[in-house]
């Protein structure tokens, strides 16, 4: 299947939602984690997609090293090339966050982006996430929450189509709200010290990031919804943020 991995669901490459992924960087998706790595530490990247992340942890780590986890393997052979041309030490394997390769106490970090909010049972990931960390390790969560999208200028339209993204993506059995619960699933799972944060995205393009939801809303069926917002995101001056909530965890030393 040509489509790249964004946790439990699996999205048609070469589509808006594919060429956002694509442009995340750890410097522009992972910044409140690059001050928990150093140098020569070993990072698990969890639901990596493309590894245009990762790529970006690998290089702040080096001499150590990064690898990124998928659970479609077609965009992992790319990332890999990617990774051997710019001299990274980093691979790129596809697996299943529930049921890790690794041996126990393997890696100084866990990071994971625009994974959790599709996970089923996140309490499950996060357990065996702890399993391959060692004592001591660090693991920075960082996933989207729908209850504070900014969309300007606001009308009819846009309340319908948001309405219409919310129950498609309830269907697919995604929990809209996972950001505000990363800190509380962390906790649950036994790891301490943990410290959630909070930011908005707010798209260069508005018609890039609408994008992404109008092709899922036409996939689904609600063509005049992703009509609307189609029409919405070419007025002068569309504004779209996207909330995401971030977390970070230790796992205890004894």
């Amino acid at each position: 299947m040509n489509a790249f991995y964004v946790s439990d669901h699996y999205l048609p490459a070469a589509t808006p939602a594919a060429d956002l992924a694509a442009r995340r960087s750890a410097g522009t998706h992972a910044a409140f984690a690059l001050p928990l790595m150093r140098p020569a530490m070993r990072l698990l990247d969890c639901g990596c997609g493309t590894g245009s992340i990762t790529l970006g942890l690998a290089e702040r780590v080096r001499p150590g090293g990064a690898i990124g986890i998928d659970l479609d393997a077609a965009p992992l052979v790319q990332a890999n090339e990617k990774a051997a041309e710019r001299g990274l030490n980093a691979a790129f394997l596809q697996a299943q966050v529930y049921e890790l390769p690794f041996g126990a106490a393997e890696f100084d970090g866990v990071f994971a982006h625009a994974l959790f909010e599709h996970l089923s049972h996140p309490l499950q990931a996060l357990r065996e996430l702890r399993r391959v960390m060692k004592p001591g390790a660090f693991i920075a969560l960082r996933s989207t929450d729908w209850g504070g999208h900014v969309l300007e200028p606001w009308d009819d339209g846009v309340a319908a189509a948001l309405d219409a993204c919310r129950e498609m993506q309830t269907g697919r059995g995604c929990d809209l709200h996972a950001g505000r619960k990363l800190g509380t699933w962390l906790r649950a799972a036994g790891f301490h010290h943990v410290t959630p944060s909070a930011s908005y995205e707010v798209g260069a393009s508005a018609p890039l990031m609408a994008g992404e939801l109008v092709a899922q809303l036409e996939t689904q069926g609600y063509a005049d919804e992703a009509s609307g917002l189609r029409d919405w995101a070419a007025k002068p001056g569309a504004l779209f943020a996207q909330p995401w909530f971030e977390a970070v965890g230790w796992k205890p030393w004894m």
